[in-house]
């Protein structure tokens, strides 16, 4: 017999109605929803895979850091992208050095810097401490003038 929790997590891969009414019932229900959450991933398409990393945000449990460390594995940039900053947003431990070894597979696929999966994984290794942003001179000096022509007084 499958479980009303069970059930709402195979409805997170369904049509956008239905999944968005399925995540807010699981973000309802909380911390007691995550285990099956996180038992369901494999079984989920990808879509249901960004709701379920949306679930796990939006109720801040630590248990699910083991299945986003997990999704940094996934074939697809954008689920590997997202579990990134959900780390990052729930401050897991021990997510630091998952998130180094991806971000050397992104250099060397080659993928462009400016490509969104690289992006958000150096943003969760900077709000993890593990990385320092970089500003070029350039875009220093602009942030700069900016600020002067906002605030003059200064």
């Amino acid at each position: 017999m499958t479980s009303r929790i069970d059930t709402l997590v195979q409805q997170l891969a369904s049509r956008a109605d239905e999944s968005y009414d399925a995540r807010a019932e699981l973000t309802r229900i909380g911390s007691d929803a995550i285990p099956a959450v996180i038992d369901g991933l494999p079984s989920l398409d990808r879509f249901g895979q960004l709701t379920a990393i949306e679930v796990f945000g939006e109720v801040a449990d630590p248990l699910c850091g083991p299945a986003l460390i997990a999704l940094l594995g996934s074939d697809d940039p954008t689920v590997r992208e997202w579990a990134a900053t959900a780390l990052a947003s729930l401050d897991i431990d021990g997510a630091v050095e998952p998130l180094l070894r991806v971000h050397r597979a992104c250099l060397e696929r080659a993928t462009p810097p400016d490509w969104s999966e690289p992006g958000g994984i150096r943003r969760a290794l900077t709000e993890l401490g593990a990385r320092t942003p970089v500003v070029p001179p350039l875009t220093a000096r602009l942030r700069a003038t900016a600020t002067d022509r906002l605030h003059p007084e200064r």
